[in-house]
């Protein structure tokens, strides 16, 4: 089941990794481009709460220690996705009106530490590099299931020979 949970996971990684990087070039492009990015954004974000409601359907199906770890891991996830939308709402906003709030968060600097900042400023970085090693991990394993699928192709291709080999030796024999 924990495998199970782990291929939930990793399409979760992968899904909010892709949303992340959509909700950014949202606030680059315009008009149908934009609608576009938009609709598709939204249409993840509701596979990716399918996705949460999947694992927390197999969190219910273990047991012990193992419920509790696996738990506050789809919470842990639950509010990364809870952000990603509110991130997405701002997105969505005209840039006029992230201007404005921009100008009240100003009053909030006040407040906020230098170290604060520093930290925040880590953190997204860190989540940037994550989501780019992501979306590389998904492109390899892309790769790799296609790699497989020539070697499956090729080694049932082979074994017709064999046969049809075989099937020559036997008829020859008797």
């Amino acid at each position: 089941m924990a495998t199970l949970i782990d291929n939930y996971e990793q399409q979760y990684a992968v899904l909010t990794a892709d949303i992340t990087a959509k909700i950014g070039r949202i606030n680059v492009v315009s008009g149908g481009e934009k609608r576009a990015f938009v609709q598709d954004v939204d249409r993840q974000l509701e596979e990716a709460q399918e996705l949460l409601e999947q694992m927390e359907l197999e969190v219910r199906g273990t047991s012990g220690t193992q419920r509790d770890r696996l738990r506050s891991r789809v919470e842990s996830h639950r509010a990364e996705l809870k952000r990603l939308t509110q991130e997405f709402k701002l997105s969505r906003k005209p840039k006029e009106e992230i201007v404005d709030l921009n100008v009240l968060d100003d009053w909030d600097n006040e407040v906020v530490t230098e170290d604060q900042k520093s930290r925040l400023l880590d953190t997204s970085e860190r989540i940037d590099r994550t989501g780019r090693t992501l979306q590389n991990g998904y492109r390899m394993i892309l790769e790799t299931e296609d790699i497989g699928a020539q070697v499956l192709k090729d080694l049932s291709e082979q074994r017709e020979t064999i046969q049809r080999g075989r099937s020559r030796a036997s008829f020859l024999i008797f």
